[in-house]
């Protein structure tokens, strides 16, 4: 209980003590000290001095020849010594009473010297009318007469003060908020609020719906990945079942609620039934974790592909993330079209074909990114439209754009080794200046020409890919290295045939890819 509501308290039970006609003593110079019943044993630091105790009445005891003289409380042993004046004819019906006296010591016993008491009324009656008087705004004092009522309510174990004390308890965090809307940082003062009435266990869904009230206001105001991987984090820590409850959506009809929870989600939170609620804290948290990774989508396509994954399985009930986050994926690898490294290009397009289904717009995007990089290759270089050659093998099994670029290759640097492996990797042979590529042979026993593969499906697959689709481990395997490209070629031996798959290895890439594949007879 804060320094100021003792103080309030203080005030409040020295003036219902003088009204009760104890002048002599209200003349006194020392101010009463507030203690708890249950705290007067103990503290013989208050020996001599006089205290003020408020507590529920155990009896008025009587003696013969003397009266009721003492009176005992409920919450200490210590008796309570009546002056005459003070003894009542009979015991009153009261419940409760303010006491003021002198606590002393006789041998080994202690006692309350009374100098006044006032009778209070029952403890509801009492806070129902404390809580009436006060004005509309305070919610300093209604937090204190309602922290007064939780203590009275455990230790009597008086459950309607119980309820009605958490009602005062959520109306004071209501006035509190209200109070705070127009702050500095209003949000983060609500969360705050709404973590102090979690910690101390005020009734739901008063704490719930505040923080509700904060983590939007929030969320709406969070525009880096780093605030909203945070503001995920502190959901999940207020609402710990909401992360891993997907069922949870399935379970309430969130329709009927929509509207009102974006327009006030304190209040929709408040009136809507506990599995709604319980629906309300999954929805939060999904709609965080859906802006941070459309956020994280934004600042990294290449990493796409696993957001897609991840929004998947944090948020089954949600299937048209996914589908947003590969749309937002497209569209900034759009922006970035000439600039986007090989990489991020398969990832669009296996989350395109794979993901969504569109393998004419994976194709449509391939197409569009090959383009930018063939519209920025120089008049002069001749090892780009050789590495653009295997790009446009890869993605679209173009075959003849691949031709074109070896050919342009050849016009800028003609006798290039490079370019000349180039064309011999592919099949193709060299005829004066021209590279020509014969027919696929009619029978077993014509020329020796390469025939390529019809399994066009070799092209762009890893080691690992080939090895899974031919089912078997190839002959033999070979390296070519020539200015900075490192060609690996297996061939696959039979009775009749040998197939020759060859793996460029580029720079920057771990896992080198099929860019030909071809047959020639034994």
């Amino acid at each position: 209980m804060p320094a100021s509501w003792f103080a309030r308290l203080t005030f409040w039970a020295t003036l219902t003590l003088a009204a009760a006609g104890s002048s002599a003593r209200a003349g006194q110079a020392d101010a009463p000290i507030f203690v708890e019943p249950a705290e007067l044993a103990g503290r013989d630091d208050l020996v001599g001095k006089r205290i003020l105790v408020d507590d529920r009445i155990q009896f008025f005891q009587f003696h013969q020849r003397v009266g009721y003289d003492e009176l005992y409380l409920r919450r200490t042993p210590i008796p309570f010594r009546l002056p005459p004046e003070l003894r009542p004819e009979s015991p009153p019906r009261s419940p409760a009473v303010s006491v003021q006296g002198k606590l002393v010591r006789e041998e080994s016993r202690l006692y309350v010297d009374v100098e006044s008491f006032t009778l209070q009324a029952a403890d509801l009656e009492r806070l129902d009318k404390a809580v009436a008087s006060l004005p509309a705004r305070d919610f300093e004092n209604r937090k204190g007469w309602a922290r007064w009522a939780l203590k009275r309510a455990a230790d009597f174990r008086d459950e309607p003060l119980r309820k009605r004390a958490e009602a005062v308890q959520g109306e004071a965090l209501r006035i509190e908020a209200e109070a705070k809307r127009v702050g500095v940082d209003a949000p983060r003062e609500w969360l705050d609020l709404a973590e102090e009435a979690r910690r101390r266990k005020v009734a739901e869904p008063g704490p719930s719906a505040l923080a509700h009230r904060a983590f939007r206001a929030l969320l709406n105001d969070a525009e880096t990945t780093d605030d909203l991987k945070k503001l995920q984090d502190e959901v999940a820590r207020f609402f710990p079942e909401a992360p891993n409850d997907p069922a949870a959506a399935a379970t309430a009809n969130l329709a009927p609620w929509n509207e009102k929870y974006e327009s006030d989600p304190a209040s929709a939170y408040k009136d809507a039934p506990p599995p709604v609620r319980k629906a309300l804290d999954r929805r939060l948290w999904v709609d965080v974790t859906a802006k941070w990774l459309k956020g994280r989508v934004g600042r990294d396509v290449g990493a796409a592909l696993q957001l897609v994954d991840q929004a998947k399985a944090l948020a089954p009930e949600r299937p048209e993330l996914a589908s947003d986050l590969i749309e937002l994926a497209r569209d900034q690898a759009r922006k970035e079209l000439p600039s986007l490294r090989l990489d991020q290009v398969r990832t669009i397009g296996a989350l395109l074909k794979d993901q969504a289904g569109q393998p004419d717009a994976a194709l449509a995007f391939y197409r569009d990114w090959l383009k930018s990089q063939r519209d920025r290759l120089g008049e002069t270089d001749a090892e780009g439209p050789v590495a653009l050659a295997a790009r446009y093998e890869e993605l679209l099994h173009d075959d003849q754009a691949a031709r074109e670029l070896l050919e342009r290759a050849w016009k800028i640097a003609p006798g290039s080794e490079e370019v000349a492996q180039a064309f011999r990797l592919r099949g193709y042979r060299r005829a004066g200046d021209e590279w020509t590529k014969d027919a696929p042979a009619a029978a077993a026993d014509a020329p020796t020409a390469p025939r390529p593969s019809t399994d066009l499906g070799l092209l762009g697959k890893t080691p690992d890919e080939v090895r899974v689709s031919l089912a078997t481990e190839p002959t033999s395997k070979s390296f070519v290295g020539t200015r900075g490209r490192l060609v690996e070629q297996w061939m696959f031996l039979d009775t009749r045939q040998r197939r020759y798959v060859n793996f460029l290895h580029r720079p920057g890439d771990p896992i080198p890819r099929v860019v030909s594949d071809y047959f020639l007879p034994r």
